[in-house]
Parts: C-alpha cells; sequence; structure tokens
C-alpha cells in the first residue's frame, strides 16, 4: 500500500486531520480525523510502500500493546483510509 502522495496531515488543536488536496486548494470533502498515533504510522510511512504488518512493528515498537491489539487497530486504520480513498493498494 502507499499513500496518495496529495494527502496531507493537519494538526488543528489537539487533533490531527488528513485532508486530500487537489491541485492548489484542499478538499475539504475528504477530511479524516486521526488520533495521534495514526497521525505516527502515517508520518512515518507517508513516502513509501508499507503493509499492514510494517505498520503493527511500529506500533509495538513504539507502544506497550498487544500485537493482536495491534493489529485490529491498523486493519481499522486502514480500512478508514482505503473507505475515504486517501491510499492506494498495490
Amino acid at each position: 500500500m502507499k499513500l496518495k502522495e496529495n494527502s496531507t496531515i493537519r494538526k488543528v488543536g489537539d487533533e490531527y486531520m488528513m485532508v486530500s488536496e487537489n491541485g492548489s486548494s484542499l478538499d475539504y470533502t475528504r477530511v479524516v480525523s486521526l488520533n495521534s498515533t495514526a497521525a505516527y504510522l502515517i508520518e512515518e510511512t507517508k513516502q513509501k510502500q508499507f503493509t499492514k504488518e510494517d505498520w503493527v512493528e511500529l506500533l509495538l515498537d513504539k507502544y506497550d500493546v498487544e500485537k493482536e491489539r495491534a493489529e485490529a487497530d491498523v486493519q481499522s486504520l486502514i480500512d478508514k483510509l482505503i473507505k475515504e480513498g486517501l491510499v492506494e493498494e498495490e
């Protein structure tokens, strides 16, 4: 998978928003609210190919979390990004 190149993360207060850029403007119809953990995963892999397993490993390395929980959380994030058209599956 790879994040679409026209996507950026904006921090608004304590929240992170992932938005799709459309040429010279932002497409606010494609805004996804992210927590800091999701923003961390996206920032770590924003310019390269990644797999679900890559994100799970990033979570396991950074946080004290069980592998099953990390896998479920990563799958939920991937599903959300695919639904919003912000990630390309390859």
